[in-house]
């Protein structure tokens, strides 16, 4: 079978998108031929990343204007949607095309190569836009936001599956019209790690965190995450002093929450930069409790993927989550976090609260057990490359 994938974001890119695709293009590597389409590495390249091996990568030219600005990334994803299309219909004859979400639109990408190699499509949906953007009051136009879901709406039509990673995503796109029979629901992954108690023991000793309870949020520190009720509930459980909140990771909010907890003289916030992969899993171990939080409105438009990682380190969280969402759910039915309202920084600090006198290496094992069985990365590239094979054979 010749897979032909297509997405903005690639390895060594540090994106979470270029992450998963890197893994899941080098594990159906081993049985079929894979060809991936990516722009130019731009995005915080992760140090000492590189391309999978036995992965054939084409990155046509795009621009790599700064992301942090609306026009920038606007001009990024226009360039690669028209030079990504020459790419990919310019390839080797395929037998399946399939499309990630970066850019959001790319899914006409993936219909146009599909049309001219005359073979199946599938969208891998890891985001639902523009129900994002209007979600956190980045896209006030009705009529744009009607445009884009039209075109969305045609594309779902030809794609032969659309994958989505939570079961409200599922929800939402089924409510939207799209035929049942079409949506597969994968989860995202990661792999098992082991870090020993001497290990963790070193790292909470160089970040001074010995004596403290560390609540960590690890990774993208943006707007959908919706971080500034945290610093609400910081205050609200300043007078317990060895309660310590880490930000570890970049964004487009880290520079306002940092004013703010300055402007407050919140001493218990610690902001560190983002880390290459494995120094970031050890600093995630050895956190106490991790946060995960999505905006109020995301329910069925993202299922954070940093989760797997944090089942992954053994230690438990808490959900500042919509319920009934794909997270919301995975951390109910393991037992290994409990669940707050989003933008509620009483819930928060209650379970804080809470969290310090439970058992969090019992709740935490609870989530690295439902890991190995449900979620690790060898069991799930495998259920796509079983979807694939039956996708090319129907």
């Amino acid at each position: 079978m010749r897979l032909l994938f297509i997405n903005q974001y690639f390895p060594p890119d540090a994106t979470n998108s270029a992450h998963l695709l890197g893994e899941l293009s080098e594990d159906l590597a081993e049985f079929h031929e894979v060809t991936v389409v990516a722009g130019q590495p731009s995005y915080n390249p992760a140090a000492g990343a590189k391309e999978p091996e036995g992965v054939r990568v084409f990155r046509p030219w795009s621009s790599s204007f700064n992301r942090s600005t609306m026009a920038g990334r606007l001009l990024n994803y226009a360039t690669f949607l028209v030079s990504s299309v020459l790419s990919a219909l310019r390839v080797p004859r395929v037998d399946l095309v399939v499309t990630m979400t970066d850019p959001p639109i790319i899914g006409a990408v993936g219909w146009l190569a599909s049309v001219r190699h005359r073979c199946p499509f599938v969208m891998v949906y890891q985001d639902v836009f523009p129900d994002i953007a209007v979600a956190l009051g980045k896209m006030q136009s009705r009529k744009a936001a009607a445009v884009w879901r039209w075109v969305n709406r045609q594309l779902r039509k030809r794609a032969t599956r659309i994958v989505v990673v939570g079961r409200d995503m599922k929800e939402k796109l089924r409510t939207d019209g799209v035929d049942d029979s079409k949506l597969v629901y994968l989860p995202n992954w990661a792999s098992p790690q082991d870090s020993s108690k001497t290990q963790l023991d070193e790292v909470r000793n160089s970040q001074g965190w010995n004596g403290h309870f560390v609540v960590m949020h690890a990774g993208n520190v943006g707007l959908a995450q919706n971080l500034p009720f945290v610093i609400d509930a910081a205050e609200m459980v300043r007078d317990d002093k060895d309660v310590l909140f880490v930000f570890l990771g970049d964004g487009a909010a880290k520079d306002s929450l940092l004013r703010e907890a300055r402007r407050r003289k919140l001493d218990s916030i610690v902001f560190l930069p983002y880390q290459p992969k494995p120094e970031a899993q050890e600093l995630m171990a050895a956190a106490d409790v991790h946060l995960i939080s999505l905006a109020p409105g995301m329910f069925g438009c993202a299922a954070p993927s940093k989760t797997y990682g944090i089942l992954a380190s053994g230690r438990p969280a808490i959900g500042a989550l919509e319920a009934g969402s794909e997270i919301a759910l995975t951390l109910e039915e393991y037992q290994c976090g409990v669940r707050v309202d989003p933008d509620d920084p009483v819930g928060l600090s209650d379970a804080i609260r809470r969290l310090k006198a439970a058992d969090l290496d019992e709740m935490g094992g609870r989530g690295r057990k439902a890991l190995e069985a449900r979620f690790q990365r060898t069991l799930v590239t495998s259920q796509y490359r079983k979807l694939f094979e039956e996708v090319t054979r129907s």
